[in-house]
């Protein structure tokens, strides 16, 4: 059993029948929590006992979409779950630091921001996208996301921090490299343009090309510079068959 104070009133979970029955003998908790009203004591979808503390209508206005869908919300001890069939209620504290929100550490944005090194799911996201496989699809997998519009927004969120970008990065230019594509080989293409192509425009944009990446633009950057990564829209399975052929030749030579 384990339990929190809230107004100093004590608010319990219980781990099995046998031990809520000696604190409430004639009560028993329903199986469907979804259909549980304030006051009533449910299975968790963790298999534990709690009791729902409030039930009520979801009203949020600004993000209309992500709750059309439910049937309200309920609280318990542990936190605020919606309700619906795809929400699963647990018991577990560690997971909601604030049990007035529906959001679980897991999706804690200052966690997100401070943390230095990818997670392993991040790095299957960052892979993914590699691939080519665009970044809200990459993110479902990744984190097993069902829903688009949340996977779009964290998705986003998750591109916007140093760690994620720089383990793309890193994959892109692995695949680059491998592929013979650096950037002595990009200049040399634009180079060549600019000297040497029959369209006017070809000679313009080839020369802008070059102004940026020497710095000689004048332009004011404003925003990082994304190398590669800004026109990147993931590698084909052929490109990425011929970089690890290549890699395997270069690592037998060695």
């Amino acid at each position: 059993m384990d339990y929190r104070t809230i107004k100093s009133k004590k608010h319990c979970v219980y781990d099995s029948i046998e031990e809520f029955s000696e604190e409430n003998p004639n009560i028993m908790p329903l199986s469907n929590w979804r259909k549980g009203k304030e006051g009533d004591w449910v299975y968790s979808d963790d298999e534990r006992i709690i009791q729902i503390l409030k039930r009520g209508a979801i009203k949020h206005p600004n993000d209309r979409p992500n709750y059309s869908y439910a049937d309200g919300y309920l609280r318990t001890v542990v936190g605020s779950f919606i309700i619906n069939k795809k929400t699963f209620m647990d018991t577990d504290f560690s997971q909601h630091k604030n049990r007035y929100t529906f959001s679980k550490t897991i999706g804690n944005k200052k966690n997100i921001n401070t943390r230095k090194n990818p997670t392993n799911k991040e790095r299957i996201f960052t892979t993914s996208i590699v691939a080519g496989h665009g970044a809200v699809k990459s993110y479902m997998d990744a984190f097993d996301e069902g829903d688009l519009t949340k996977a779009k927004k964290k998705a986003v969120i998750l591109l916007k921090q140093e760690r994620i970008m720089k383990e793309v990065e890193k994959g892109v230019l692995d695949v680059a490299k491998a592929m013979g594509l650096d950037h002595e080989y990009v200049l040399q293409k634009l180079m060549h343009l600019a000297d040497f192509s029959d369209d006017d425009n070809i000679v313009l944009q080839s020369a802008k090309e070059l102004g940026k990446i020497i710095g000689t633009s004048g332009a004011t950057v404003k925003s990082r510079e994304m190398g590669v990564l800004g026109v990147f829209q993931g590698f084909s399975p052929e490109q990425l068959g011929k970089a690890e052929r290549k890699l395997l030749d270069d690592a037998k030579v060695e």
